[in-house]
């Protein structure tokens, strides 16, 4: 499983950065690239919470397998309309009919993805002992961002000498490779009584059990509406870096790749170091506290810092300490939720997560701007709302004993 989602990883990160350059030079737009983003992300939002309860349903290695079937053949559809010259010339409306097709296999893909995460997150702590679930994440997630660093690097290049509609070629063949290998995974998929017959109410309840389940864990509840808040900032600061780059510190905007460079690389080391790591529920207890009070000290130094070695390791060491909580939070997740519910679980988390991303982006804009790009404000007051939601956390008992004992705190 494992090494089919790494060459899935190495052909959807060359074909990211592929798209941009394709649209850019197909359009000129950036309304164009908005829109594809919105494709990609509004799928989450809106089908998490029903793809979850699909996964719960259904054999997961089942979807697993389909899902890179079903992207691969969207991803080889891609290649034979934009390889054709004629899709490239003939407009509908304002855009060519290649990037129309982008627009529909972006949503397609989106879709696909929702249900895709919530059967990984679900599978894995039936493919692992429950003692190896956090480094089998580590491992996962520090892959991908090895993958994604050297699709990164490899997509300029590639769209360069070879084209965009190529990179579309390799990514479905990429997704055809991760299926065939996923086809050799065995897995007995021991949940009882999977479902086979289909009825719209019997559906809406089970997704709203999902729901029920993370409000009746007073645990999970609030730990969740904590993370959600702090969360609700971070797509602020990626959008302010290029600002704090080229308008505060002075540097060329080179700089800002460099730095992007560091906070993979930085969150990548995290994972594997941590993943190695054997550590009780305590012990990555007592870490997530130390972690949230380091972040919001690190917002407050960066507030304050001009010197270029000093922020580049700020963001680095802040990139690290999120990483490790997201490697703790993920894993404590897969072995408190019920097997039963995981996917519908995990996918309306997916969903929370998702329909803030797009709100925080459009609401930092509007802020820096109105502050004139005057970062220090902007860090100062997250550092203020960081030390707030670090304090809650650590004084809330549900959550501490959500962390400390995965039976407490669900409402019988």
């Amino acid at each position: 499983m494992i090494g089919g989602q790494c060459v899935a990883l190495l052909g959807s990160a060359l074909y990211s950065v592929v798209l941009i350059l394709y649209l850019k030079q197909m359009t000129g737009s950036a309304t164009v690239l908005g829109i594809v983003e919105l494709l990609a992300f509004l799928p989450w939002v809106v089908m998490g919470p029903l793809a979850g309860t699909f996964v719960d349903r259904a054999n997961r290695r089942s979807v697993i397998l389909w899902s890179y079937f079903v992207r691969s053949a969207l991803m080889l559809a891609l290649f034979f309309v934009t390889v054709n010259g004629a899709a490239g010339l003939t407009t509908l409306g304002p855009f060519p009919v290649a990037v129309y097709a982008v627009f529909v296999v972006t949503a397609c893909m989106g879709i696909i993805d929702s249900v895709f995460n919530a059967a990984l997150n679900s599978i894995i702590p039936v493919v692992l002992p429950k003692e190896k679930v956090q480094k089998g994440n580590s491992l996962f997630q520090g892959a991908g961002g090895v993958l994604a660093m050297a699709g990164n690097a490899l997509g300029g290049i590639f769209f360069t000498v070879l084209g965009g509609a190529l990179a579309f070629l390799v990514n479905g063949v990429s997704y055809l490779c991760a299926a065939l290998w996923t086809g050799f995974m065995s897995l007995t998929d021991a949940r009882p009584g999977k479902k086979t017959s289909f009825s719209c109410a019997e559906f809406a309840a089970e997704t709203k059990e999902g729901f029920r389940f993370i409000w009746g864990n007073r645990g999970l509840r609030d730990q969740t509406i904590v993370y959600t808040l702090s969360n609700l900032f971070f797509p602020m600061v990626m959008l302010a870096l290029p600002f704090l780059v080229e308008d505060v510190m002075r540097l060329k905007g080179s700089y800002y790749g460099y730095l992007m460079s560091m906070l993979t690389l930085s969150s990548i080391i995290a994972y594997f170091v941590f993943g190695a790591l054997k550590t009780s529920n305590r012990q990555n207890y007592a870490v997530i506290c130390v972690l949230f009070f380091i972040e919001a000290a690190i917002f407050l130094f960066i507030s304050f810092a001009r010197n270029t070695v000093i922020v580049f390791a700020l963001f680095s060491i802040l990139s690290g300490c999120m990483a490790i909580s997201r490697l703790i939070n993920t894993s404590l997740k897969q072995k408190v939720i019920p097997d039963k519910l995981r996917g519908r679980v995990f996918g309306t988390l997916d969903s929370i997560n998702g329909a803030l991303a797009p709100l925080s982006f459009a609401v930092g804009g509007v802020v820096i701007d109105l502050l004139n790009k005057n970062l220090f404000i902007l860090f100062f007051v997250i550092f203020a709302v960081y030390t707030v939601l670090a304090v809650v956390f650590v004084l809330s008992r549900s959550i501490r004993h959500f962390y400390l004992d995965s039976d407490a705190g669900v409402d019988h």
